[in-house]
C-alpha cells in the first residue's frame, strides 16, 4: 500500500507540473529553451525520453502504452500530455510541421483514454484535449 500511495503522489506532482507548464506555454511565460528543459525533465521523471517520444511513430507509441495488450491509462495520459505540450510549444514558435507531428501523436494517445476510446471508462479531459488539438490542427 505505501508504494501505491507513493506512485499516486508522484503522478499528482507530475500532473501539477504539467498543468503549470501548459499555462506558461499558452501565456508565453517562459523562453523556449527553458520550456524544453522543463519538459524534458518532466519526461525523464515520468520514465520517458522526450526526444524518443518525438521520433516514435503512432504504431510504436501504441505498443508503448499497451505492452500487455491493454492500455495503461496513466502511462498513456503522461505520454499524450508530454507530446501535447511539446506540440503547443512548437506551434508557439511557428514550427508548424513539428507542432502538427506532436499534436497528432498526442491526439492518438488521448483517443485511447477518452470515454468510449480504448477504455470503457476514460478521462473526460482527454476528450477536451482532442477538441483543442483538432482546433489547433485546423489552424496549422
Amino acid at each position: 500500500m505505501p508504494q501505491r500511495d507513493y506512485i499516486l503522489r508522484l503522478i499528482e506532482q507530475l500532473g501539477a507540473a504539467l498543468v503549470a507548464l501548459r499555462k506558461r506555454i499558452l501565456h508565453g511565460g517562459a523562453p523556449p529553451p527553458e520550456v524544453y528543459d522543463e519538459l524534458a525533465a518532466l519526461a525523464d521523471r515520468s520514465g520517458f525520453d522526450l526526444a524518443l517520444l518525438r521520433g516514435f511513430t503512432g504504431e510504436t507509441l501504441l505498443m508503448l502504452v499497451s505492452p500487455a495488450g491493454e492500455v495503461e491509462p496513466a502511462r498513456c495520459w503522461l505520454m499524450a500530455e508530454l507530446l501535447y505540450l511539446d506540440g503547443l510549444q512548437a506551434l508557439a514558435e511557428g514550427r508548424d510541421e513539428d507542432a502538427r507531428a506532436g499534436l497528432e501523436k498526442a491526439r492518438l494517445l488521448y483517443s485511447l483514454v477518452e470515454p468510449g476510446g480504448g477504455m470503457l471508462v476514460g478521462f473526460a479531459e482527454a476528450a477536451e484535449r482532442i477538441h483543442e488539438i483538432d482546433d489547433r490542427l485546423r489552424g496549422t
